[in-house]
């Protein structure tokens, strides 16, 4: 946008002004330089031709002056305009790319006005230019976690921008709805899959094989695993391997089961001797066919057990070597002639030299396997005090064990990473020289030693779910029945007979605490009991006793039982027990039997006759039958009566 020229807007009366006040000051500045200059010049001796020099010299550095300083003003006029042209320009770059139309401007305004409008929009563009490509990658990285999870493609949007407009937005918005609803679809697939996996698995005590499975198998698979179109159809076809094998293992364990039978039977074998046998292998795991073809090959070879001795020796010296040298199963499996039956003397021979291989590589690398037993001892301690952690009666030990106990965990964890460093360091070495990995049970030692520390981790943290579990569990027990005491208390609960009865009991008197002779008197049981043959239940010495000991009781405080309890209580039914027990008990001065009436001379006699004590009784085992927890009737039966 091209301004107007700003010389139709100046006041002329302020230039004229300004011009005058100009020339005025000029003007005298001028006279008294000059004449100072005069001084000057006449103090030194200056020539008249040098002073009109001179003078011509001053005159020309002021026109100088003067026209720099108006070369500098349209320096800045010319900077200006350029401004306004660049910005103009990056202002109609920004709205393309917005998609926000250009804004307008009102005509006749300054440069230096226009010039700081513009940039002012630009900034304003410039901001929101940056908001939307920060909200583009915010659902870019949201969109590539789905699509990295499914192995899916991102949105395309067809075309190339630099900055989204709002339809973009949309539209990947929507596209990351898609991916969400499809990954929570093909998550709850996987875990169908994968837990009957697990499941055959186990049944066929089978591991994972592939990458894939090894993958599934993990316990953050549900987080980790790829789920994408084809992983999720190899598991599928996994699942139905696993299913045929199923039936194959089934098969084959059932024609198993056939040919021992005939063999047993074949060579005399006692029922006693095959049946734990029997007991203790069935189904059709992979063991137990294990098991059972080892069965049969071991009753095939019974009439072989006096042959050779000494290659069976040298077999056993030999397994002490591969012992030594933690050689894998495969590993030992590799020396095929260890399987072979027929003994003869290239055999032996054969057997003999492998023993001499197994010793020479012992004795050349012995420093390592010295190495690795004394990591796994020092290893398996560490694990063992990690276990140890959780014990709370070491606390409680004497002699010094804990203590001791602390002092070997701080030289183990110091020496063992010790140990690690120099044994990897070893290694490392040996394999450069020997150009092969140096295998611990098949495995390469160093993994070995990373994969152990990571179970040790995992065992821990599965050992802290557990006692949360354990926590938890507890703290449910306790809001449905009360928590325990974790003392023993020193006031015998309510009812509790004493072995002999207290002199100031005996002193009462009578009124208050009837004997066992006058309550058998005074309380004769006018009703009978529901089992004919029983004497009633006033007739019985012990129970007059019990109530005996009941009415003299002091008041006992009750135990505290909080809201929540109380709360739980009375919804299993405790209210209607203590009603009827309250109803029985207001006769009786008692409340709960924790709480006594106020007056303390009250007999039995005078509150009570038998009958309705009875029909109290009968009540109670009424409730007891309805209330859902017989442990709340008892303390609520032995409240109200003993």
């Amino acid at each position: 946008m091209e301004p107007h020229a700003p010389l139709a807007t100046i006041d002329e009366s302020f230039k004229e002004n300004s011009v005058q006040m100009i020339k005025t000051e000029l003007v005298g500045c001028l006279e008294g330089s000059m004449e100072n200059l005069q001084q000057i010049w006449n103090e030194i001796g200056i020539s008249e031709e040098q002073k009109e020099e001179r003078t011509h010299v001053v005159l020309k550095h002021l026109q100088t002056l003067l026209q720099e300083m108006v070369e500098e003003e349209r320096q800045l006029k010319t900077t200006l305009m350029e401004n306004v042209k660049t910005c103009s320009a990056d202002l109609q770059q920004l709205s393309n790319e917005l998609g926000i139309e250009y804004p307008t401007f009102p005509e006749g305004i300054s440069i230096l006005k226009l010039e700081n409008d513009l940039r002012t929009k630009v900034d304003e563009f410039k901001v929101e230019k940056h908001k939307r490509i920060k909200e583009l990658k915010k659902l870019r990285e949201q969109e590539n976690v789905f699509c990295k999870r499914l192995c899916l493609p991102a949105h395309n949007f067809g075309q190339n921008f630099v900055v989204p407009n709002k339809e973009h937005i949309r539209e990947l918005e929507a596209n990351i709805e898609y991916l969400k609803n499809e990954m929570i679809k093909r998550l709850e697939s996987f875990k169908k899959i994968k837990a009957n996996v697990m499941e055959l698995w186990k049944e066929l005590e089978e591991v994972p094989k592939t990458t894939v499975e090894t993958e599934m198998a993990m316990d953050s698979a549900e987080t980790t695993f790829e789920l994408s179109a084809i992983n999720l159809e190899a598991l599928k076809v996994l699942e139905l391997e696993l299913e045929h094998q199923k039936t194959i293992n089934i098969n084959i364990s059932k024609q198993l089961r056939e040919e021992i039978q005939s063999l047993w039977t074949k060579l005399e074998i006692s029922e006693n001797e095959y049946k734990p046998f029997l007991a203790h292998w069935h189904g059709f795991k992979r063991s137990t066919i294990n098991a059972m073809e080892s069965e049969k090959q071991r009753l095939q070879a019974l009439k072989l057990k006096h042959m050779q001795k000494f290659i069976e020796g040298l077999r056993k010296e030999l397994t002490n070597w591969w012992d030594k040298c933690y050689f894998a199963p495969a590993q030992r499996e590799a020396f095929s002639p260890i399987n072979d039956t027929d003994y003869t003397e290239e055999l032996l021979n054969m057997h003999e030299h492998q023993v001499e291989v197994m010793k020479s590589f012992y004795e050349q690398n012995k420093h390592l396997f010295k190495m690795v037993e004394k990591r796994e001892t020092m290893f398996a301690k560490m694990a063992e005090y990690e276990l140890k952690k959780n014990d709370v009666n070491r606390f409680s030990n004497r002699g010094g064990a804990l203590l001791k106990e602390c002092r070997a965990r701080k030289v183990l964890e110091k020496e063992l990473p010790k140990l690690e460093r120099e044994l990897k360091e070893d290694i490392e070495k040996w394999e450069t020289d020997n150009e092969q990995q140096f295998l611990v049970n098949g495995v390469q030692y160093t993994d070995t030693m990373v994969q152990q520390w990571e179970n040790m981790k995992l065992e821990k943290e599965q050992m802290k779910l557990e006692r949360q579990k354990k926590h938890q569990d507890i703290m449910k027990e306790e809001l449905l029945f009360g928590s325990k005491p974790v003392t023993p208390t020193k006031r015998r609960f309510i009812g509790t007979p004493s072995k002999t009865t207290p002199n100031k009991q005996r002193k009462m008197d009578t009124t208050s605490t009837p004997s066992r002779v006058t309550l058998a008197s005074m309380c004769q049981s006018p009703c009978k009991t529901k089992s004919s043959g029983r004497p009633p239940i006033g007739s019985s010495t012990k129970k007059q006793g019990k109530v005996s000991r009941l009415v003299t009781k002091a008041k006992v405080t009750p135990k505290r039982v909080s809201a929540r309890l109380k709360a739980k209580r009375q919804v299993l039914g405790e209210s209607s027990v203590l009603n009827v027990s309250k109803k029985l008990n207001d006769s009786l001065g008692m409340v709960a039997g924790s709480k006594m009436t106020n007056d303390k001379n009250t007999s039995l006699m005078s509150c009570m006759d038998y009958n309705d004590f009875a029909v109290g009784l009968e009540n109670i085992e009424n409730e007891k039958n309805k209330c859902r927890s017989s442990l709340l009737v008892a303390e609520n039966s032995m409240g109200s009566f003993v």
